[in-house]
């Protein structure tokens, strides 16, 4: 069982983004009124760490479930559940997910001899994962 638990711990993901874009909207100075009206936003999120330190997190008393349907989980839950799952990614969420696909994997690239968490639009076997992220998943498409 603890094998399978290491097998889930992947890392976190970096991103480098491009950071050149053009608005253009009435509050500018070379405002275009004859092209389409847009807004610039730069997110950042902070304490993503301290958030998942005070999440629900297994320490003992594991035992096997042979079936278990994470939709009925309620999202705070003193019972937490890591799962083995198959996922199919569906073409239809290839373009919303582009940039940022879901359910990352450690794999060895190809053309490289070391293992890198990736982000990618294939299906995975045998991946593990908390059922949150699941329920995520699920929800995202």
């Amino acid at each position: 069982m603890a094998l399978m638990i290491e097998k889930g711990i992947r890392g976190g993901i970096s991103q480098c983004c491009n950071r050149y874009a053009k608005a253009n909207n009435k509050y500018m100075k070379e405002y275009d009124k004859n092209k389409e009206s847009n807004y610039l936003m730069y997110l950042d999120a902070n304490n993503l760490y301290g958030w998942a330190m005070s999440q629900y997190l297994p320490y003992g008393g594991f035992r096997w479930v042979e079936e278990i349907n994470v939709e009925n989980i309620p999202d705070i839950s003193e019972k937490v559940y890591i799962v083995e799952v198959d996922l199919e990614y569906p073409k239809e969420s290839h373009d919303f997910h582009t940039d940022l696909p879901l359910a990352p994997e450690k794999k060895v690239p190809d053309g490289s001899k070391l293992e890198k968490l990736l982000t990618t639009l294939y299906d995975k076997t045998n991946y593990v994962v908390h059922y949150k992220s699941l329920k995520q998943y699920s929800e995202m498409g």
